[in-house]
């Protein structure tokens, strides 16, 4: 595997369009952090190639716009391995995960050693509980998204 670096004879300019209904055109640097996190996020997602590792895109990515990237992650699904990493439960079961790796501390006092307390799918008992847990409305919320879903 060969690295080589090319210098740009020119400064190309990136736009980022808008979801409101007038469409506001605004150069990328402009942007603010969710909506850069959110155009990067799915240009990574239309591509299709090796598999694809998130670190918690949620931590910039605004509210309104999961619905958008979890239809993302179902087309991206199609082309490409996603492994994401994620403290909102709520790309987890609505993004489809096939498989779910829930960790915990080693011990109670430190926050560096970690452990797998739990591994599998969302229809394992133990994954449900985990996601209950940390997901915004927990027990209702998730029911709400198994009857919407059908898992």
């Amino acid at each position: 595997l060969r690295l080589s670096a090319s210098e740009l004879e020119f400064n190309p300019e990136f736009f980022y369009t808008t979801n409101n209904q007038l469409g506001d055109v605004i150069p990328f640097r402009e942007a603010s952090a969710g909506q850069q996190a959110t155009a990067l996020l799915t240009v990574l997602l239309n591509q299709p190639g090796i598999p694809l590792l998130i670190d918690q895109p949620e931590d910039d990515i605004d509210n309104r716009a999961i619905d958008q990237i979890i239809k993302n992650i179902w087309d991206a699904k199609k082309k490409r391995q996603l492994i994401f990493t994620s403290h909102n439960a709520n790309l987890v079961v609505n993004g489809d995960a096939e498989l779910v790796i829930c960790c915990d501390y080693k011990d109670s006092t430190s926050q560096t050693r970690g452990v797998i307390k739990e591994e599998g799918a969302i229809d394992k008992k133990l994954i449900r509980n985990e996601i209950t847990s940390v997901m915004e409305g927990g027990e209702k919320a998730f029911k709400l998204r198994k009857d919407k879903y059908g898992f």
